[in-house]
């Protein structure tokens, strides 16, 4: 028989992001699943010719039909994206995080969720070692051309982590609604722009959104469940099995 219990009147509410999820097993067991399924195809399509093929027929594809204003915008996006932009991006919004709620615990967990996410898909590059779409044979490929490795796509890695984490931040509000719309939007835009410019295979980007996915719920799981004091580990709604 299930029991729910509500969290008492007079408790502090619990910022969104350091809520327990809830079937926290179920979500340490999606992220885990997540990271090693993109791993085991990133060691697949690195060594599998035709895999790279298609991947590459879809970059040579759009290079034959870029147009001025996206061209601009993907450039824009790999710009703001870069990593020393993308850290200079995180330390302003956590420190605007710590500044507006006063909660540095909050502002450090936006922190991890983004860093942890992001920092490990470079581990997963170099294991992987899947070399960049041969810029030579598109129409009009992106100078100067990436040398690191390409699976998965570090700023689509980036900026989903970003947007999980904004929406993670959002929980329980009313234009959490609002936050997801423009999450999804804003990753799909730049998972877009990598595949746009040449600079990635479409695996690569996908490979990104997922591994994302999985690293951020895997993070915030595990950083609510083992690193929060008791008193902010209380969740909305418990569960008791009896």
């Amino acid at each position: 028989m299930s029991t729910q219990t509500k969290a008492r009147p007079g408790d502090r509410p619990t910022p969104g992001m350091l809520r327990l999820v809830p079937r926290q097993a179920d979500a340490v067991s999606f992220g885990m699943a997540a990271l090693v399924i993109v791993a085991a195809f990133g060691l697949v399509f690195a060594h599998t010719h035709t895999m790279t093929h298609l991947d590459f027929g879809v970059d040579k594809w759009v290079s034959l039909h870029h147009v001025a204003a996206l061209t601009a915008l993907a450039v824009a996006i790999n710009w703001l994206f870069s990593p020393v932009h993308a850290i200079v991006i995180t330390v302003v919004i956590v420190a605007v995080i710590v500044s507006v709620t006063r909660n540095v615990r909050l502002g450090g967990t936006f922190a991890l969720v983004v860093a942890v996410s992001w920092l490990s898909s470079n581990v997963l590059k170099s294991l992987v070692h899947r070399h960049r779409p041969d810029y030579h044979a598109l129409a009009h490929p992106f100078l100067p051309h990436p040398t690191d490795f390409s699976y998965p796509s570090g700023h689509t890695v980036f900026a989903t982590s970003l947007a999980l984490a904004f929406i993670f931040l959002s929980r329980g509000k009313g234009f959490q609604p609002v936050v997801v719309v423009l999450a999804i939007v804003g990753s799909l835009t730049v998972a877009w722009s990598r595949v746009y410019l040449g600079v990635h295979y479409p695996s690569d980007v996908i490979a990104g959104l997922l591994w994302a996915t999985g690293a951020c719920i895997l993070v915030l799981t595990l950083s609510n469940r083992y690193l929060l004091p008791r008193t902010q580990r209380i969740p909305d709604t418990v569960e008791t099995l009896v």
